[in-house]
């Protein structure tokens, strides 16, 4: 029963898949990563070997470009997951390309910039590109609906990490807060299409899609859990307030459960309301971790005179 669930899903999506595809053609915007890159700017690292002072930046949030380049390196693998859901008949196998097609570019003008601009040592860089992609390591929803839930999270949190990545870096480099906010645009758009794709998917099958909410959500971990010392860079990046809890609970899970209106969803099953009930709980728990967290920071923080 719940394999024809999930197959008439993704049959009755055709149309939905369609109409948002054309949707974003319509909006894309074509950009070329070389034109964006300050190239005299350049200096071979054989004739001046990378050092830390070369770019002056708080290591949160070098930990935060070195997560966000190696994540968007591992395309081959998020594409691979995308494709195992779609047959090659329905309209998503062609968003799927399109989607793969523009993320590529990601990688490419972040590594020409941050090589430009000497922000990483190259040799780390490479060394975590290799062990990384060797690991392959990414999440793998196991039905569409849960597919399309949490890539709708997962693309959601992603424009926030390149977002407020781009907002510490120094007010000179130009160049890399353009590359960031560039990427960022894609990633906003590729949120709204899963979040309206998923908007469609729930007036069709509610239930179906609160429970696959309900399991992405409470085991949501953005892509890049195979990075060498990613736990270690989170923690960075979290307490440099780019990307951690707190943003995930206000900027991701807060702005996405409102936009499919998980509290007002009608016609659910007892299945679907306790789905909704472990959404509620989930989000009440990490809201009061959140809190807590900003009141122990502000009770630290010395008092001026």
């Amino acid at each position: 029963m719940a394999i024809e669930r999930h197959e008439n899903l993704l049959q009755e999506l055709r149309d939905d898949v369609a109409r948002l595809y054309d949707r974003h053609l319509e909006n894309e915007r074509t950009w070329y990563p070389h034109e964006q890159i300050e190239w005299g700017e350049g200096t071979s690292f054989r004739d001046r070997p990378w050092a830390k002072s070369d770019y002056d930046v708080a290591d949160g949030v070098r930990s935060a470009i070195y997560v966000n380049l190696l994540t968007e390196d591992n395309l081959p693998y998020y594409t691979q997951t995308l494709m195992s859901h779609t047959p090659a008949d329905h309209p998503l196998h062609d968003w799927n390309h399109q989607w793969t097609m523009e993320e590529n570019r990601h990688s490419m003008i972040m590594r020409d910039w941050v090589h430009i601009s000497r922000c990483i040592d190259p040799t780390v860089l490479e060394d975590g590109r290799r062990v990384q992609m060797h690991r392959g390591e990414v999440p793998t929803p196991d039905s569409l609906a849960d597919l399309i839930a949490y890539v709708a999270f997962q693309e959601r949190a992603t424009q926030i990490a390149h977002r407020n990545t781009g907002a510490k870096l120094p007010k000179d480099d130009k160049m890399g807060r353009s590359v960031l906010a560039t990427i960022a645009g894609d990633e906003t758009k590729h949120y709204i299409f899963y979040r309206d794709l998923s908007l469609a998917a729930f007036a069709i099958d509610p239930s179906l899609m609160m429970a696959a909410t309900a399991r992405q959500l409470t085991r949501f971990a953005m892509p890049g859990t195979g990075i060498p010392g990613f736990t270690r860079h989170a923690v960075r990046i979290a307490r440099e307030g780019i990307y951690g809890l707190g943003q995930f609970v206000n900027d991701v899970v807060e702005p996405v459960t409102t936009a499919w209106n998980i509290e007002g969803m009608k016609g659910l099953s007892a299945d679907g309301e306790r789905a909704r009930d472990q959404i509620r709980g989930f989000v009440d728990a990490a809201t009061a971790t959140v809190n807590r967290m900003l009141e122990k920071q502000t009770s630290t923080t010395p008092r001026l005179a």
